[in-house]
Parts: structure tokens; C-alpha cells; sequence
């Protein structure tokens, strides 16, 4: 675990030099990996400098642990061996008996690479110019040279080596606890499937390859009770041992280069690359990444829960004046046609005559066909439980059609709404408790106050038949739940601190916490005001939210963080961020995309610095 701590800092370090030199190991990553984090150390270095990160607080901090666990100063990161001006990569690779996840980084120096393992006592071997290091069981190892730094945690899939046919070929038995036997008998496989492509070439060296340091003193003497406990004890050691070979074999094909097809002859892979990104995270396909973690549930086999789901990646961007991640996925062109006839909506014009932006904090905006979305529900579920409950869910779909009327509900909810935060508000609210007389041991009732912290807001759902929520109103007023004011209506909740107001005008549903903003929009006398940006982002895309942490600085009560200093370090944070945006784009072809970014202060020189000033600001 200490090896793929430090592997992690060497990823996040990955940029903080000033070095030219850039060696790309890309080539190196399989072609059938299922995941691939890349991270861009030049990208970085144009943005901050190694000498300029040694003095940060980060850069400090992190120098201060190394030298303090070397016992010996450590003045810049450029001396833990790695190649900081190169990319550095994390990839997935599974196959049905195990998942290998593995950290690949470029290497400068191996010698001080050598130094990070000699220092913590950790013991590797070397032959020739490959260093090796094993934990105890040899499931997580790293491999190195003077070229590359391969860490790698092997994670066994408690399905497959609970089949019958792998127990008996493997020599195991049933040894799981209860609770966690996972054995679905009914799976049927050929022989090709059992057996994973790397255990032919290593199963007869389970317990002999020489390079794989297993403990064999796993079983502490006293923990063994009786036959059932040794015998699981002895199964986990077995198990242990195969996945060791399976993984010292990958290992050692990694560095021979015998593996000639590369991630680079993935088309995929290379369109969700991008020069200009600091990281990028590629996933081949959610159904294959998620398929390769989820047990092997009986009640859950043949349902598929990302039917229709394909490759997808995540950008991150850190700019002059914004820090952007992207996000983009692929469907099937059934899912596709899906989405695009149920986000064919846009948010009601109408919403903006209601917005104020001296006054809010935050919004979150959506857009959906009601009546499309009903529609095409029925489907989806076909899609994820068909194969298994084909009938029910065609059964349930006839019914949902003859108790919805999809386009009478697309009228009332349209499926467009727009929710405003404009703060926090405190109310006195009145309790009942109860307080003892020591003298006659009894108690009486009694009423006390406190502050309750309250969000304030204004909420926006269009609707273009009232009909079904004036019954509503006639029913709640008669259940004094209702109480008609002037030009609005009051929702009383029992035992509840929150004031709920609302009304209904210009097909819009109005709720909101403030008495002073309904009155205003039953009287028509609403003061809007809303910039350009604020209209495209909330126009443009299907979901839209907007949050401003300085308007939201010093209206938090103390109360909320424990007291003073708490509260001072919340605002100070607060204060120091910038306005954050998320938003959709238009559906394109079979893609679905956003993004969500946070502009950086005017003072602040890029945003990798900005980044630093927040984490000190944060930790002061």
C-alpha cells in the first residue's frame, strides 16, 4: 500500500518541472485496456514552474513528509527520480478471474527511484536493469528500469473462482463464509472462458516462479480453530499464489515488449485525446468497466444496466481565466434517438422575467419532455430487464399506458423548471419540550424557541393545464393545509419551520420562501435582471446550474460551523472562489456532452497557481 501511496504522489506531481525532456510511454498501454487516466506534465509546466512548487505550501508540505520518512532533506520534487515533464498514466486491464490496475510512469533517474524504496526498508531485488518490489502476497508489485515505473494492483473476481470447474482445476474448495459465497452454477462456459489467456501460460507455475515473493506464514497458528478455518486459510494462500503468477507473467510481457498491440491502434482512444488538456480519463465502455467489477449476482444475471452505453472520457482544462471539465459519453443509436426526442425541450422564456441576479447565489435549470420522457420510460427498462423479465416488463409498460395519460401529464408538468437559491435565512420556531421537577419527579410541557437556518429560494415549473392543481388547492384549503392570501397561497406543513408560498400565473407554477418575492410576482411589480450569459446558459442547454461562493460569503450564521473561526475559514474560502458553471451541450450524432467550469479571480496568474492558493487557503 506505501508503493502505490507514493506512486499517486508521483502522479500528482506529474508537471512541476522545468526539464525539456519528455519521454511518452503511451505505447506501452494495451490495446484492450478497459480505462486509461492520462495526466499532462507539460501541459503544467507552462503553467508553474518546479522552483515555483517547492516554494508553494504544497510543495513544502509534501518535501517535508519525504525528507522527514528519508531522514535526509529532500529541497525539490525533481529528486524522487521521475520524469515530472512527461505524461504519467493509470489504466485498467481485466479479464474474467482478475482486474489489474496499473500506474505507469516515466523515469529519470532510477536511482532515485532505487532511494524511495531503500529508505522505507521496503526490499527489492534487481536482474539486470529491472528493479522488482512485492508486498507480502505479491498481488500488488512494481517493476522498474531506467526507462518506465510500473505499479500494479491485482484484484481477484470471487465469481470465477467460485465455479466448480476452476475450484477443482486450482485444487480449492468452498472455503467463503456465508455471506460472501457468490456461485451461480448456472453459468455456462467453454472451456476458453475458464481460463483466463495468461493462466495457460502460467498455471504450472502457481508456486514456483522464483521472481514472486508469497508468504507462506500467512496463517498465524492461533487463528486456526479447526479444519474449515485452516482449509479457507489455505484456499486465500492458493488463490493469492495464482494471481501472483498471473501477474508477475503480465508484468514480465510488459517489460519484454512482447505485447505488440498498443492503446495507440484504438481509434477511440486517440479522438478523446487532447493536446490542451491536463488530464484526461477514457473509459472503452461503462457496461465493460462496470461488468468488470460487479460480482456475478444470480438474481441480477442477464440484466444489463448500461445496455446501450459506449465509450466515454472526461477532459480537464486549467486555463488563464477558467478551469473547465468536460464530459462526454456515446450511446447506441437507439439510446441516442431516446434522448434527443426527450431533451427536445428548452426552458420557458418566460422563467427569466423572474430572475435577479443581484439578489440570487446559485441556480440549477432543466429541460425535458414530460410526455416523451413517459413514453420512452417503458422502454429503457426493456433495454436494462428484457432479457429476464421480458414479459413483466411488457405487462407493466400496458399498464403504466392505460393508467397515464402521457399527454394530459405532459401538460400539467411540461418537464421545464428553474430553481433559484438566493440564500439563507434564519426563523425563530417554537417547540414543545419537557422539563423535571427533581422534587415530585414529574414532568410538564413546555414551550421553548430556537433558530432554524433556512434556505431561500424561488422555484419555476411550467404548466399548461392548472386544472388537476386547482383541485389540489380546493382540497388543501379544505384540509386547512391551504390558506388563500392575497393574489397567492400559503402551504402550511405540520411541524415544519419552512414558510411556503406560491401562486400560479403565465402557465407558471411559483413556489418560494420569501413572502416579500411572492408578492411582488402576484402584483406584477417583479424587478428582473439577468446578463447575456446568464440568458445563454439557462436557453442553451438542456441542464444549466450557476453557484457564486462570494455572494454566499457571510450569510452563512455561525451557528451552522461550530463558531467563529470555523465559519472565518469558510468565508475566506468562499470568498476566494470563483463562479462556477455547469451546462449541457446539444446532443450531437450518438454523443451527450457537458461541461462545468469555474472562472479564476482577475488577480489570480493562471489556474494551476489559483488551485495552490485555494488548497493553502483552505488548510490555514
Amino acid at each position: 500500500m506505501n508503493s502505490l501511496i507514493k506512486c499517486l504522489i508521483a502522479v500528482f506531481l506529474t508537471g512541476m518541472t522545468f526539464t525539456s525532456y519528455a519521454q511518452d510511454l503511451v505505447h506501452k498501454i494495451p490495446s484492450d485496456a478497459l480505462a486509461v487516466a492520462t495526466f499532462k506534465g507539460k501541459n503544467l509546466t507552462e503553467l508553474m514552474s518546479l522552483t515555483e512548487f517547492n516554494k508553494s505550501f504544497t510543495g513544502k508540505k509534501i518535501l517535508s513528509k519525504f525528507s522527514r520518512k528519508a531522514d535526509k532533506p529532500y529541497s525539490s520534487v525533481d529528486d524522487l527520480g521521475f520524469n515530472l515533464a512527461s505524461s504519467f498514466y493509470y489504466y485498467n486491464q481485466s479479464n474474467d478471474s482478475v482486474t489489474y490496475n496499473c500506474f505507469l510512469s516515466p523515469v529519470k533517474n532510477a536511482a532515485q527511484v532505487d532511494a524511495l524504496y531503500t529508505w522505507g526498508d521496503y526490499k527489492f531485488n534487481q536482474k539486470g536493469n529491472i528493479r522488482s518490489y512485492y508486498n507480502s502476497d505479491s498481488t500488488e508489485v512494481a517493476h522498474w528500469n531506467n526507462e518506465m515505473f510500473l505499479f500494479v494492483v491485482a484484484i481477484e473476481k470471487k465469481d470465477y473462482f467460485s465455479r466448480p470447474e476452476v475450484m477443482e482445476r486450482f485444487g480449492l474448495t468452498e472455503d467463503y463464509p456465508a455471506s460472501e459465497v457468490v456461485a451461480d452454477t448456472a453459468i455456462a462456459v467453454d472451456a476458453s472462458e475458464d481460463v483466463p489467456a495468461d493462466s495457460i501460460a502460467v498455471e504450472s507455475a502457481v508456486v514456483e516462479s522464483e521472481d514472486v515473493v508469497t508468504d507462506t506464514a500467512l496463517v498465524d497458528s492461533t487463528m486456526v480453530d479447526d479444519d474449515s478455518s485452516n482449509s479457507f486459510f489455505k484456499n486465500q494462500q492458493q488463490k493469492k499464489s495464482i494471481i501472483a503468477a498471473w501477474t508477475q507473467h503480465m508484468v514480465d510481457e510488459f517489460f519484454a515488449g512482447t505485447n505488440k498491440t498498443s492503446i495507440l491502434n484504438n481509434n477511440d482512444f486517440l479522438k478523446s485525446q487532447d493536446a490542451q488538456a491536463e488530464a484526461t480519463i477514457w473509459v472503452s465502455g461503462i457496461d465493460k468497466l462496470f461488468n468488470s467489477y460487479m460480482p456475478a449476482i444470480p438474481y441480477l444475471k442477464g440484466m444489463s444496466f448500461f445496455n446501450g452505453y459506449g465509450s466515454g472520457n472526461a477532459k480537464f482544462y486549467l486555463e488563464d481565466k477558467s478551469i473547465r471539465l468536460t464530459t462526454s459519453m456515446t450511446f447506441s443509436d437507439e439510446i441516442a434517438a431516446v434522448f434527443k426526442r426527450v431533451h427536445q425541450r428548452k426552458l420557458n422564456k418566460r422563467f427569466l422575467k423572474y430572475v435577479n441576479e443581484d439578489r440570487m447565489i446559485g441556480y440549477m435549470g432543466y429541460a425535458l419532455d414530460t410526455k416523451a420522457y413517459l413514453e420512452e420510460y417503458p422502454k429503457l427498462m426493456s433495454k436494462i430487464y428484457g432479457s429476464v423479465y421480458a414479459e413483466e416488463i411488457g405487462m407493466a409498460a400496458d399498464l403504466l399506458s392505460l393508467l397515464l395519460d402521457e399527454e394530459a401529464i405532459g401538460k400539467v408538468v411540461k418537464g421545464d423548471a428553474l430553481f433559484i437559491f438566493n440564500g439563507l435565512m434564519q426563523n425563530e420556531v417554537s417547540y414543545k419540550s419537557y422539563e423535571y421537577n427533581e422534587d415530585n419527579f414529574e414532568s410538564k410541557e413546555v414551550m421553548k424557541t430556537k433558530k432554524e437556518t433556512l434556505p431561500d429560494f424561488l422555484l419555476m415549473i411550467s404548466s399548461e393545464d392548472t386544472r388537476l392543481i386547482d383541485k389540489l388547492i380546493a382540497y388543501g384549503a379544505k384540509k386547512d393545509l391551504v390558506k388563500k392570501r392575497a393574489g397567492y397561497y400559503e402551504l402550511s406543513i405540520p411541524k415544519s419551520p419552512l414558510s411556503l408560498y406560491f401562486t400560479i400565473k403565465d402557465q407558471i407554477i411559483f413556489f418560494t420562501t420569501s413572502i416579500t418575492e411572492i408578492d411582488d410576482i402576484a402584483a406584477n411589480s417583479y424587478v428582473a435582471k439577468i446578463s447575456g450569459k446568464h440568458k445563454k446558459t439557462l436557453l442553451s442547454s438542456n441542464y444549466s446550474a450557476y453557484f457564486s461562493g462570494k455572494k454566499l460569503a457571510g450569510k452563512i450564521p455561525s451557528e451552522e460551523f461550530g463558531g467563529a473561526k470555523k465559519l472565518e475559514k469558510a468565508n475566506r474560502v468562499l470568498n476566494s472562489l470563483g463562479d462556477i458553471y455547469l451546462n449541457s451541450n446539444p446532443i450531437k450524432g450518438n454523443v451527450v456532452s457537458g461541461q462545468v467550469s469555474m472562472d479564476i479571480p482577475a488577480n489570480q496568474p493562471n489556474a494551476l497557481k489559483y488551485l495552490f492558493s485555494l488548497i493553502e487557503d483552505a488548510t490555514k
